[in-house]
């Protein structure tokens, strides 16, 4: 053996066959380390050319290689005449005793076992080469025909060389005999370990456990009130697309009911009274919808408030529900009594008081239907002294809706603020208690159900008190002067609103043109600019089949960066909370319009 430990012969050249990059770096870095002048090339066909440009003294190649294989390639080496004693490694797993006798059919020289390491591999590169010497003064047999798993097999290969294979393959089963008896030590040492630590982790387990059954009604409940919470996102995006398309079918209206109070001085008292009404009503239209869209969102820092008396706001919903609870009911013979109990001397609130009427109506009006056979309904106000948790005085204002009627079972009371749930069948949508749940968390107040089944429910909204600083009255906007006698494009694909728009600009002095449509639009604004007649202000609205909004800004911006614009959009000031882009907008305004906000936007916008 001390022959096969010399060094090698440095001018000896080694041809790799290998079509894994990786595995062909790895060998040649080897053997260039030990002085090896080393070739690589990526498949058998490749090698061949090669060994056949370059003889080397060695050839080292993989098994499964695309092209020609490793057996193929040894074979075709084995049988030229100028490569033929050139001995020839196969890199194999030996999985499969089928790959010996293969090995032997190609005259294969010897085997190296994937996985291998360095020393392995230069011990056995060293040996081959050392034997190939012997086996070039042998003469070749005349062969062999062997059966094996069935096949007939044809051996050429020499003593030697089959010697050398069969003391290969020994060598690599011992050497996995010896890898499978350290497999079998380390595993039943690890099997102990693990036995260990699988006492400790049943012990663990069980006190996590403990632990998280102490959490998991906590746990419940947060998932209870995310799944809420999303159930408000996608009931507020689909409202989102509903209320642009309301807000521009009711823009025509409120536009005209504006026009009509202001204008027409002769209107009857009873004409006035139901145009306020209608005024009214589509404001209260235009604020639902927004909510609507709104249930998912916290309450914005920049929302209006305002100071608001509840015991006022009570008997307004009183009156404004009287046809719900007392008309329909007795004309089914059916008899409802509503009684307030107000508290003498209530502090004001904070908050928007069409919210706080729109989410009261719905609380009586759920009430009446929770009596089909008639009851009582209360409706309460009262004030409560607390204290916060860091002990400071707090003073909150309630407000209460009680009735007799079937009341709730857990399952309804837990599930009666998920918007569309219901139990009046056809007759519900699911949605007054979601939307008394939206306005309770913009409005910053706590929403408390108390309800038992067959003993009525008692739902409650506590706010808290105004502060002296808050109560000051917010200051009354008086009404804008009509700006300068302007030349105004008005911009939109609603042929009603932009009619209703001309006509109340045009009483107040101005020449409007204008445009169904934003292409419309730009064509009109450079076509004005042509005739040496520009206007004096754009007003576009934002979404419009084809050219929108935003191109027409583009385009008016491009030729005439000065002249002011306003966008009107069904969307409102959402787009400025999404952070949507508006570039080049001096002013963005809701639909519906109202004319003092339009009037002012144009005076200040056109101020010289």
């Amino acid at each position: 053996m001390s022959s096969v430990e010399t060094q090698p012969n440095t001018t000896q050249h080694i041809l790799i066959a290998e079509d894994s990059a990786t595995q062909a770096q790895r060998l040649q870095y080897i053997l260039k380390q030990q002085g090896y002048r080393v070739t690589a090339a990526a498949n058998g066909r490749l090698a061949l050319q090669a060994a056949r440009l370059d003889r080397p003294a060695l050839i080292i190649s993989d098994v499964v290689m695309p092209e020609m294989s490793g057996y193929e390639l040894c074979k075709q080496v084995k049988a030229d005449t100028r490569l033929g004693d050139v001995p020839v490694v196969l890199v194999t797993t030996l999985s499969d005793p089928n790959d010996v006798i293969r090995g032997l059919e190609c005259r294969a020289d010897n085997f190296i076992l994937k996985p291998y390491d360095s020393d392995q591999l230069l011990h056995r590169i060293q040996f081959v080469l050392i034997n190939s010497q012997m086996r070039r003064n042998e003469q070749p047999g005349m062969g062999l025909e062997i059966v094996f798993g069935g096949q007939r097999h044809f051996i050429t290969a020499d003593r030697l060389q089959i010697l050398n294979l069969l003391l290969s393959t020994y060598e690599a089963a011992m050497q996995r005999n010896t890898e499978l008896s350290a497999t079998r030590d380390t595993l039943r040492q690890t099997n102990q370990e693990l036995q260990q630590v699988t006492l400790e982790l049943e012990d663990r387990v069980t006190k996590r456990t403990r632990e998280l059954e102490l959490s998991n009604e906590a746990l419940r409940q947060a998932q209870q009130a995310l799944i809420q919470q999303e159930r408000l996102r996608a009931l507020g995006q689909m409202a989102s697309g509903i209320a642009h398309d309301i807000n521009n079918a009711i823009s025509p209206i409120a536009l005209y009911t504006e026009s009509l109070l202001e204008h027409e001085s002769n209107l009857s008292l009873v004409a006035r009274d139901r145009l306020v009404t209608i005024q009214r009503a589509i404001d209260d239209v235009a604020q639902t919808v927004a909510r609507m869209r709104e249930f998912y969102r916290p309450r914005e820092p920049e929302q209006d408030f305002a100071n608001v008396s509840l015991n006022k706001l009570v008997q307004q919903v009183i009156e404004l529900t009287r046809a719900r609870w007392s008309d329909l009911p007795q004309r089914r013979g059916i008899m409802i009594e509503l009684t307030p109990r107000l508290a003498s001397e209530l502090p004001d609130i904070r908050g928007a008081d069409s919210e706080i009427r729109d989410a009261l109506t719905n609380l009586v009006f759920n009430a009446v239907d929770a009596m089909p056979d008639g009851g009582v309904i209360e409706v309460r106000t009262n004030l409560r002294n607390g204290t916060t948790k860091e002990g400071a005085p707090t003073r909150d204002v309630c407000l209460e809706v009680s009735d007799t009627g079937v009341g709730m079972d857990e399952e309804t009371r837990r599930r009666c603020l998920e918007p569309f749930f219901t139990t009046k069948g056809e007759r519900g949508t699911g949605m007054g208690l979601a939307m008394v749940y939206g306005m309770a968390q913009r409005q910053g107040c706590a929403l408390e159900i108390d309800s038992k089944f067959g003993a009525g429910t008692t739902i409650r909204l506590i706010f808290p008190a105004s502060s002296a600083a808050s109560a000051s009255a917010a200051p009354v906007s008086t009404p804008q002067a009509p700006a300068r006698s302007l030349r105004i494009l008005v911009v939109d694909d609603d042929s009603v609103l932009i009619e209703a728009l001309r006509i109340t600009l045009e009483q107040d002095g101005h020449r409007v043109t204008l445009a169904d449509g934003g292409q419309a639009g730009i064509d009109a604004f450079h076509s004005a600019r042509r005739a040496l007649a520009p206007f004096d202000i754009v007003i576009t609205d934002l979404g419009m089949p084809h050219v929108d909004g935003r191109q027409v800004v583009a385009s008016v911006r491009s030729v005439a960066p000065e002249i002011p614009i306003i966008m009107l959009t069904g969307w409102g000031q959402r787009l400025q909370i999404d952070n949507e882009q508006t570039p080049h907008v001096n002013r963005l305004l809701s639909k519906p319009p109202r004319l003092l906000e339009l009037r002012k936007a144009l005076a200040e916008l056109t101020a010289k």
